[in-house]
């Protein structure tokens, strides 16, 4: 049953970048060709819940029995296959109650050294179809199909591994930017303070002298109150933007005239 043919068509399933879905699907289809069967089905066991999980199926229902009894290595039939680390052959099984598809079934467990990867099912509609496999045969498949899970269960694993890679980098990127940030806003900030220092200063005797002159001129010089408002409005608008400064979060720029890019501070 087991051939060259069979080994190297399992290499070239390895060979591909395939999904989990995908290669089972391949190696089922290679199955189909080597060993008859009405219904499969593959287990692939899971150490974080001590589970066989359903990885793919084929036929009209899962092949498993007494799935509501516990083993060692899961429930039901697969788990104690799994548990045996040998082929189990059931050539004939009484269907008393009909609610089988499948009346002679084969048990796989797929190990992989001591580390359990699954186990494989096949069910036939025929009584004793399955009694004279070779169980040497068998476990040469199992063999093989251990390997393609743990193959696939690796890349999982460093899939995952290269998602949360990927991840730590994209927040290390947020964090270097946000402590680029803080160091630009600190720049600014000490520019700021040397700003208000060199323009409040001059700026607070200019305006004093401004409410001064139109105090004056109110009686000597009416026309020219007008004019000295405005100076005095544009004063306090360098007041203004003095003050935006030491209330700047962020060193955001805007677009400015000509497409010239400059601090937004409001």
């Amino acid at each position: 049953m087991i051939g060259l043919e069979f080994l190297q068509k399992i290499g070239e399933i390895l060979q591909k970048s395939l999904s989990s879905e995908e290669t089972y699907s391949a190696v089922f289809d290679i199955l189909d060709g080597i060993i008859e069967f009405d219904s499969a089905t593959l287990f692939v066991y899971q150490p974080a819940t001590g589970a066989l999980e359903v990885a793919e199926s084929r036929g009209p229902q899962v092949v498993d029995l007494v799935s509501d009894v516990a083993f060692t290595r899961g429930d039901g039939l697969s788990g104690w296959a799994a548990s045996q680390r040998e082929p189990i052959i059931l050539a004939t099984m009484s269907n008393a109650r009909g609610s089988r598809s499948f009346h002679s079934l084969i048990s796989v467990p797929l190990w992989s050294g001591d580390k359990l990867e699954g186990v494989l099912n096949l069910g036939h509609k025929k009584p004793g179809f399955y009694q004279t496999v070779n169980r040497a045969d068998l476990e040469q498949l199992g063999i093989q199909l251990s390997l393609i899970v743990e193959q696939l269960q690796l890349r999982t694993q460093l899939q995952e591994k290269n998602q949360l890679l990927e991840k730590t980098l994209q927040e290390l990127r947020a964090t270097q930017d946000t402590l680029v940030e803080k160091e630009r806003l600190a720049a600014i900030g000490q520019l700021v303070v040397r700003l208000n220092h060199e323009i409040n200063n001059p700026l607070s005797i200019i305006i004093s002298f401004i409410d001064l002159l139109t105090a004056r001129c109110e009686t000597d010089l009416p026309e020219a109150t007008e004019t000295l408002a405005k100076m005095r409005e544009a004063a306090y608008r360098i007041n203004e933007v003095t003050r935006k400064l030491e209330d700047l979060q962020t060193a955001e720029a805007e677009e400015y005239v000509g497409g010239v890019k400059m601090l937004k501070i409001g």
